[in-house]
């Protein structure tokens, strides 16, 4: 007879996966899973539970803002329908299960403003569906995960106030898909990286208040024809501002104050007439504003 290596889930796989993760909570203020999550109701029916129509296996979390302490359990990871997580603003804490790797359907993942701790799991690299990826405000260590970079389809990467260090991976301006990036507010250092393809879609960079020192890359802006919103401000910058920003006539907000730039504001500035909020404050820059 054929043997099978393949696991057999059903959406009991999914209702054990989801109590395990109700075990772990240890407080539920508004006593939402407490008294909503029962095996003696069905899973799709349970608060923030959807199914899909076709095979009724969970599809979707959402658990925002119910004020849940606990941790993640691995059997989430056998989620294996899961194409939507969120549980930002919670309490949350520990480390991201490896598990969670597992979950290659998933589109949206958003840990935001919860307690997470440990590094930011290479694994992440592996979820090549994801459209958008958040995990703001936590206590992660460590570096942004050069796997990162393998996410070809991800829109937006929301990593402030993370407390993470190192540098920014080259990796990341190789995705094609990225509209928005925000890494500010963190212990970043070294150079910014350069921009090797055009980035036709990348409308924001935020770096803001970070220790990220050198030159702005000089070719930079020649590859992100419709930025809107550049912030570099707080960091340790030096050099001029780049000619190639001003090819950059979407540009609404420009930021780089609190650096040690230096040299003239370029006359081309006036090109941008899209350009609503600059600033230059606290460098190193001579001569006249035309």
């Amino acid at each position: 007879m054929p043997t099978f290596s393949m696991k057999l889930t059903t959406i009991l796989t999914d209702q054990s996966a989801l109590l395990a993760l109700k075990d772990h909570v240890i407080h539920d203020p508004k006593n939402v899973l407490t008294t909503n999550w029962s095996a003696s109701a069905p899973v799709c029916n349970w608060f923030g539970v959807s199914c899909g129509s076709k095979h009724r296996r969970v599809t979707a979390l959402n658990l925002t803002g119910l004020g849940l302490v606990g941790t993640l359990p691995p059997h989430i990871g056998n989620l294996s329908f899961l194409s939507f997580l969120r549980i930002r603003s919670n309490s949350f804490r520990g480390k991201l299960p490896v598990q969670l790797s597992n979950l290659h359907r998933l589109k949206i993942l958003n840990f935001g403003n919860n307690s997470f701790s440990g590094e930011i799991p290479s694994w992440l690299g592996s979820l090549t569906e994801l459209r958008m990826l958040f995990l703001y405000q936590n206590n992660f260590k460590g570096v942004v995960p050069f796997s990162l970079g393998n996410l070809s389809k991800l829109e937006i990467l929301s990593l402030f106030e993370t407390r993470i260090s190192g540098s920014i991976p080259s990796s990341i301006f190789n995705i094609s898909s990225l509209q928005n990036i925000y890494l500010n507010n963190n212990m970043l250092s070294g150079f910014i990286p350069s921009v090797p393809r055009d980035l036709l879609l990348l409308e924001g960079i935020d770096f803001n208040f970070n220790n990220l020192s050198g030159h702005i890359p000089e070719d930079m802006f020649d590859h992100l024809p419709n930025l809107k919103e550049l912030t570099l401000s707080v960091n340790l910058l030096s050099g001029r501002i780049p000619a190639s920003l001003f090819k950059c006539k979407e540009l609404q907000k420009l930021s780089l104050s609190y650096n040690q730039m230096e040299g003239s504001l370029p006359i081309e500035i006036g090109n941008l007439s899209m350009l609503q909020h600059i600033y230059i404050g606290q460098n190193h820059f001579e001569g006249n504003i035309c």
